[in-house]
């Protein structure tokens, strides 16, 4: 992604606009910002694409669960507002000719990449059309049969299309990810074949992982090569079964090991952590930092650790001395710590929800894509805070702190 330093904000907006509602090949537009504003009351993805109406063109704008279309008139004022009064962080526009991202910097530097030009995309404006599931994109059949979520006709279970559902958001998650990772030039498209390492960690029964296997060597020019942990051999073994099924056994490994003690053999490129519970995920965030990955995502699952270290007297008293409250509040300082630190050690970290809130109550994905420097000082001040207004360590800041001492905790009247 190259900077413009003639670039302005209002060409940004001028160029954004003109792509999605007077190009006729656009396709779709995911587009972020570093706060809420008055139409995203959460840090969601604004995403945007064409559709029929009965009375002609429109554009869906979709947004956390809220879903409104908008005729040509009325999209382009509202966008264009939005890019220009609130806080843009980055946008991703998809015609059928090319990708366009921009991204703003933490000085306001503007960053605008565009691809070359791509042949044979169509544009769906189907209105209420079946959801576009990335499961559907290719063949994915006898992978999702090994898997039991579909049948030997090749239909989908009833029992199974929750897991159906969860999958197919984790894909879109993936891809979303793999495009920033691009942007930032830390995973290239190339004419060469990549390969590329991934790792689960705690993978079960590795739905999930083997669905990002199957649809990146799918749609994207990589090969995967897969690496499973896991403490349970039982399930290690039905892994194996399954990539054998499957033919991957040459580029699936699946290990029946702690995290805490495992050594790869290769350079990660993606580490996978999906509701480990309590401390087990902040072993796989280490390790994923501690290998140099170039993406992280972690759906932590129970957390305690930290709920044990809060004390209960203080400022926060009036919270804190409500055992439900302090249980809530410990899950969320959590998160927030394990979001920080990975911004301090040198990952752009965001936090958002998986899927639909009734799906699951551990709901939270964290993700972090490493960048090319290390954690800012404003990043590290902020967790520094964390720790002054909370009186308390997080297990992840322990276990970094040997190769991130920047984590060590500086008391406020030392900084």
């Amino acid at each position: 992604m190259k900077q413009n330093k003639t670039i302005t904000i209002n060409q940004v907006a001028d160029e954004i606009v003109s792509m999605i509602f007077e190009n006729g090949s656009f396709m779709s537009a995911t587009i972020k910002f570093k706060e809420p504003c008055f139409l995203l009351d959460s840090l969601c993805d604004l995403r945007i694409r064409p559709i029929e109406l009965k009375d002609g063109c429109g554009w869906q704008f979709k947004y956390g669960s809220k879903c409104i279309n908008y005729a040509a008139g009325k999209g382009k004022e509202l966008l264009g507002g939005l890019i220009l009064n609130e806080a843009l962080d980055q946008a991703h526009i998809m015609t059928a000719e090319q990708d366009y991202h921009c991204r703003i910097g933490r000085k306001g530097t503007i960053l605008v990449s565009r691809s070359k030009k791509q042949l044979n995309r169509e544009v769906n404006t189907e209105h209420n059309h079946q959801k576009d599931h990335p499961l559907t994109r290719k063949n994915f059949d006898l992978l999702l049969r090994v898997l039991g979520i579909k049948d030997e006709q090749n239909n989908l279970k009833p029992s199974m299309s929750a897991k159906y559902r969860q999958v197919n958001q984790f894909l879109r998650m993936i891809d979303a990810a793999w495009d920033e990772c691009a942007a930032l030039n830390r995973i290239k498209d190339t004419d060469q074949q990549q390969h590329v390492t991934v790792v689960d960690v705690g993978c079960g029964k590795a739905y999930l992982s083997f669905a990002v296997k199957g649809y990146l060597e799918a749609t994207r020019n990589v090969k995967i090569n897969f690496i499973g942990i896991d403490r349970n051999p039982k399930v290690i073994q039905s892994c194996t079964r399954m990539a054998e099924t499957l033919g991957w056994s040459d580029s699936m490994n699946f290990v029946a090991e702690d995290i805490a003690t495992f050594k790869p053999q290769t350079n990660l490129d993606i580490v996978l952590s999906l509701h480990a519970c309590d401390t087990d995920t902040d072993e796989a965030l280490a390790f994923g930092v501690e290998h140099g990955a170039k993406l992280i995502l972690s759906a932590p699952c129970c957390q305690h650790e930290l709920q044990k270290t809060i004390g209960s007297n203080g400022k926060n008293k009036a919270i804190l001395r409500n055992g439900i409250l302090k249980e809530r509040l410990a899950d969320i300082l959590t998160d927030a710590f394990r979001a920080q630190i990975l911004r301090a050690v040198g990952y752009r970290t965001s936090v958002f929800e998986f899927i639909e809130p009734e799906a699951t109550a551990r709901n939270i994905m964290i993700r972090a894509i490493r960048i090319n420097r290390h954690g800012t000082g404003m990043a590290i001040n902020e967790y520094q805070d964390l720790i002054d207004d909370w009186g308390c360590i997080p297990y992840l800041a322990t276990r970094l702190i040997p190769t991130h001492p920047e984590l060590e905790y500086s008391p406020t009247s030392n900084k």
